[in-house]
C-alpha cells in the first residue's frame, strides 16, 4: 500500500518519523540539496519520491498560446530530478470547486478570446497528449482530480474541462482531492468515488485526504476519529493507498502522530 504525504520542500523536518513510504514534493522551492537529502538519507532508502507541478497558472487561460510552453518548462525542470512520477496540480480551467454550492462552482473562468467557442476538455486533452509525448518514458504522469462526477456537477467538464472518463484513461494515475469537509461529503464518499473513478479509467487511483479543516481561516475541528474514518475509506480497494495533505499542516496542528499511527499500525 502506498503511504504518501504531500510535502513542501521548505518543511521536511520530522518526515522520517511519519511512517510514509512515498512523498509528493512540490517543485516550488525545491532544490537539489533538499532532493538529495530526501533521496540519500538512510531512512529514505525505500521512500519513493514524486514531484508535483502547477500545470496551468491561476488566472491564465489554458487555451492561450503560452500555456503549454509554460507547462513544458515546468516538466523539464521536474525531469532534472529524475523522479519516477510527476503529478499535475491545477490541470484545469479556473474555478473554486472547493466552495461548491449545490452543483454550482463559483469563480469560473469566463470565455475569453482564447477559449471562446472551444471544447475545454479537448484543450486539456491536447495539453495532456503533448505532455506525455514530451516526457516519454522518463516518468509516469498523474493528476490531481476534482472529486466530482460530471453528471452531478456538469461544470466539471463544461467549465473546468476535467472529464475523468477521458483524461483519466490517458494519465498513468489520478489522485482525487478528497477534502470531504470542504465539499460537504461524508467520508464514505471517498471509497465510493474511488470505485467509480477506477471503473472509468482502469488506472491506479491514489486518493489524497485532508489532515485539518480548510481553508486556514477556519477553526480546525477535524477530529482524530474522522481522520481515521477517512483514511479507512481511502484505502479500500481498488485504491492504491492514501496520501495526506499536507505535512506542514500536520505539524502545525500537532497531528503528525496521527499520520504515523495510521501508517504504521498493521
Amino acid at each position: 500500500m502506498i503511504k504518501s504525504i504531500f510535502v513542501d520542500p521548505l518543511d521536511i523536518n520530522g518526515i522520517e518519523n511519519s511512517g510514509a513510504n512515498h512523498l509528493i514534493v512540490t517543485l516550488d522551492h525545491l532544490t537539489l540539496k533538499v532532493w538529495e537529502k530526501l533521496r540519500l538519507h538512510t531512512w529514505c532508502v525505500k521512500l519513493d519520491l514524486a514531484i508535483c507541478i502547477t500545470a496551468l497558472e491561476q488566472g491564465d487561460c489554458p487555451a492561450s498560446p503560452k500555456a503549454f510552453d509554460q507547462l513544458a518548462h515546468k516538466l523539464q525542470a521536474a525531469l532534472t530530478y529524475k523522479a519516477a512520477e510527476i503529478w499535475l496540480d491545477h490541470f484545469r480551467f479556473d474555478g473554486s470547486w472547493e466552495q461548491i454550492k449545490g452543483s454550482q462552482i463559483p469563480n469560473l473562468h469566463a470565455d475569453c478570446k482564447w477559449c471562446r467557442g472551444k471544447d475545454r476538455v479537448q484543450i486539456l486533452l491536447d495539453h495532456l497528449n503533448k505532455a506525455k509525448q514530451y516526457i516519454g518514458h522518463q516518468a509516469k504522469l498523474g493528476y490531481f482530480a476534482v472529486p466530482f462526477r460530471s453528471e452531478e456537477v456538469p461544470q466539471l467538464t463544461s467549465s473546468l474541462g476535467q472529464d475523468h472518463s477521458i483524461l483519466g484513461k490517458i494519465f498513468d494515475a489520478s489522485s482525487p482531492m478528497f477534502y470531504h469537509r470542504m465539499i460537504g461529503k461524508p467520508t464514505t464518499y471517498i471509497s465510493e468515488f474511488v470505485s467509480w473513478m477506477h471503473q472509468q479509467t482502469k488506472k491506479p487511483i491514489l486518493p489524497i485526504i485532508q489532515i485539518k479543516d480548510m481553508p486556514d481561516n477556519l477553526e480546525d475541528r477535524l477530529t482524530k476519529e474522522e481522520i481515521t474514518q477517512a483514511f479507512k475509506e481511502a484505502q479500500k480497494p481498488p485504491s492504491e493507498g492514501v496520501c495526506f495533505f499536507n505535512w506542514t499542516q500536520a505539524q502545525q496542528m500537532q497531528k503528525s502522530s496521527i499520520i504515523h499511527k495510521l501508517f504504521t499500525t498493521p
